[in-house]
C-alpha cells in the first residue's frame, strides 16, 4: 500500500517520525525490481471515512482531529493529548491519519476478499493511540479499526508486534478479548516508553491468557530474539489457529535506531517476518515505528523481499534517490546488515532475563492453549 501523498505531511522538522518512510521503502523496492513481478500489486489507498474510523475512536476525538487539520492548536485539543511534543498539531493532521488508516483498512479488505495473501502497509501500525487520545506519535489507531471490523465478521485474530515499543493501545483495548491473541516482543518497560508490557500482564476475563508480552532486555541480539520468538510465538499461534495474522514490524527494534536500546539487525528482523509468512494465514503487515530512515528502508525492503521469496543483490544497494544509505555496516551487494552479537557478562544477564520471561509464559499461558 503506497501513496505519494504521504509525503505531503510533516509532524515537524525536528520530530523523529518522518512521513517519508513509505517513499524510501517504495523507491528502494522499485529500484531493486521487487515490485515488478506479476503476482505483486501496488495499491494506492484512499482516505478512510469517519464512520469507519469511529468503529474504534470516539467521535468527539475524531472531531478534535478534524478541527486541527488546519494546523492551528486550540486549547481544548490538549484534553485529547493533541498538541503535545510527541503528538503535535500539524497541517493536514486529519487527512494524513485518514489516509494511513485507509491504507490499512483497504489491505485488510483485500485479504478478506481473497484478492491477495499478504499485504504490507508501511504507513500503518499506530499501536499507541487510544479511543479518545493521541499518544507516542500515534493519532488514529488503524490496527484497532481493522480489529473491530474483523471481530464484527467473527474472525479470530493473531496480533504479533515486534516494534521495540510495547503496543499499549492495543493491549489496553483488547485485554479482555479472547478472540484477539496479542503477542508482543519489545524492549522492556524498565528501560523504554511506554514503561509497561511485562510478562505478568496476561489478560483478564474472556481474554485471560490471550495477552502475551516478551519484554526484551536492552542489548538483546538476533539470536536471542529469534530463540524467544520460536519458543513463544510459534507454538501459541499454531495452537490458536487464527483466521488472520496482523504483524507490526517497527524497525526501531534494530541496533541503529536512535530511540531504543536493542541490538538486532535486519537479519533477525526479517527472520521473524518470514515466520509470520510461514503461518500460512492471510497476513496484514503494518509498519509501526522506526526512526533511522537508512536502516528502516533496508529492513522493510528486505522484509518485502523475504515475503516474496526473493534475495535481492545490488552493488549499489546503499544508494536510493541520491541519498547514501550506507552509514551502517551492511554486507556487500546485499540489503542485509552485518551481524551483531551480545557477548560476555552482558549476554549472560540478557539470557537469564529472557529465560525467566519465557519460562513464566510457558508455565502460566501455555496450559490455557493446550500446550
Amino acid at each position: 500500500m503506497y501513496s505519494p501523498r504521504f509525503d505531503d505531511y510533516e509532524l515537524g522538522p525536528h520530530h523523529p517520525f518522518k512521513s517519508a518512510r513509505s517513499r524510501v521503502v517504495y523507491d528502494l523496492c522499485r529500484k531493486l525490481g521487487l515490485l515488478d513481478h506479476p503476482w505483486i500489486r501496488v495499491v494506492e489507498p484512499t482516505a478512510l471515512d469517519a464512520d469507519t474510523m469511529a468503529l474504534f475512536h470516539d467521535r468527539d476525538y475524531l472531531e478534535a482531529l478534524r478541527e486541527a487539520n488546519d494546523g492551528v492548536f486550540r486549547d481544548p485539543m490538549i484534553l485529547f493529548n493533541i498538541g503535545t511534543g510527541d503528538c503535535p498539531v500539524f497541517k493536514g493532521i486529519y487527512d494524513y491519519c485518514a489516509l494511513a488508516a485507509g491504507a490499512s483498512h483497504k489491505a485488510m479488505r483485500m485479504l478478506l476478499d481473497g484478492e491477495v495473501e499478504i499485504a504490507f502497509s508501511p504507513t500503518g501500525g499506530f499501536h499507541h493511540a487510544g479511543r479518545r487520545h493521541a499518544e507516542g506519535f500515534c493519532y488514529v489507531n488503524d490496527i484497532g479499526i481493522v480489529i473491530e471490523e474483523l471481530l464484527a465478521e467473527d474472525r479470530r485474530i493473531a496480533y504479533i508486534d515486534i516494534d521495540a515499543h510495547h503496543g499499549n493501545g492495543i493491549q489496553n483495548e483488547y485485554y479482555s478479548n479472547g478472540r484477539v491473541l496479542k503477542i508482543s516482543l519489545h524492549e522492556s518497560g524498565e528501560t523504554l516508553y511506554p514503561w509497561g508490557g511485562f510478562e505478568t500482564e496476561t489478560g483478564s476475563g474472556d481474554g485471560a491468557m490471550c495477552n502475551v508480552n516478551v519484554p526484551l532486555p536492552a542489548g538483546t541480539d538476533d539470536e536471542i530474539f529469534i530463540r524467544a520468538f520460536d519458543e513463544i510465538v510459534l507454538p501459541l499461534v499454531g495452537a490458536y489457529e487464527p483466521d488472520i495474522v496482523i504483524g507490526i514490524v517497527g524497525t526501531d527494534c534494530l541496533a541503529a535506531d536512535p530511540l531504543t536500546h536493542l541490538n538486532l539487525t535486519n537479519n533477525g528482523f526479517s527472520a521473524a517476518v518470514r515466520r509470520m509468512r510461514d503461518f500460512g494465514r492471510p497476513l496484514l503487515l503494518l509498519g509501526g515505528g522506526g526512526y533511522n530512515l537508512e536502516s528502516l528502508a533496508r529492513a522493510w525492503t528486505l522484509a518485502w523481499a523475504v515475503l516474496n521469496d526473493i534475495e535481492p543483490q545490488d552493488k549499489h544497494v546503499g544508494t536510493i534517490g541520491g541519498v547514501l544509505l550506507g552509514n551502517q555496516e551492511i554486507v556487500d551487494g546485499s540489503l542485509r546488515d552485518m551481524r551483531r552479537f551480545a557477548s560476555g557478562p552482558e549476554r549472560d544477564v540478557i539470557e537469564e532475563k529472557i529465560e525467566r520471561v519465557t519460562g513464566f509464559i510457558k508455565k502460566t499461558v501455555f496450559p490455557a492453549h493446550g500446550l
